[in-house]
């Protein structure tokens, strides 16, 4: 073989593993999107299951006949699974940040009637909600992994045409 040929076997093989690449690519990128779709449902599903679960505690204190401050009682709130969808990350902090806040003062106030916090179902709604947490907090880490992932991605140089191509654009990650 002349060296011309080498130098031509040795450029297809190359472009040859490129578009291989591309395709690998594209194929990872489209497995981020699920990834990332699937824990945005589940992280909006453990919002609403914490919501409801400060709504149980807010029925408690009304039972109890515990004086809480009106903006904390969620039991006269409506639910708000319907706001959840397509809602960005700056509402996601906006409801994380309030459902941290509701539920801080709840237990507190709960914590300081000891009657309640001694009931077993107090107890128990409190015990979910931790867990609920955990697992909240577990899925945020997971979405925003592959947020992270997503990005570097669809930024490197080599495939930036393809990001480019299938107008893919920056994900934000949830704090």
């Amino acid at each position: 073989m002349k060296p011309w040929q080498i130098i031509v076997a040795i450029a297809i093989i190359l472009f040859g593993v490129y578009v291989a690449a591309v395709i690998v690519f594209a194929y990872q990128m489209k497995q981020f999107d699920k990834r990332m779709e699937r824990n945005l449902a589940a992280i909006d599903v453990l919002i609403v299951q914490k919501y409801d679960m400060l709504r149980l505690i807010g029925k408690m204190f009304v039972k109890f006949e515990i004086p809480v401050p009106p903006e904390f009682m969620l039991h006269v709130r409506p639910k708000f699974e319907e706001t959840l969808l397509d809602i960005g990350s700056a509402e996601r902090a906006v409801i994380k940040s309030f459902l941290m806040r509701t539920a801080q003062s709840l237990f507190y106030y709960g914590e300081i009637n000891k009657e309640l916090a001694q009931h077993p179902e107090y107890i128990a709604i409190k015990e979910n909600y931790a867990e609920i947490d955990r697992q909240y907090r577990h899925a945020v880490v997971l979405y925003n992994a592959d947020v992270l992932g997503y990005n570097y991605w669809s930024h490197l140089f080599w495939f930036r045409w393809v990001a480019l191509a299938r107008k893919m654009i920056d994900k934000e990650i949830i704090s």
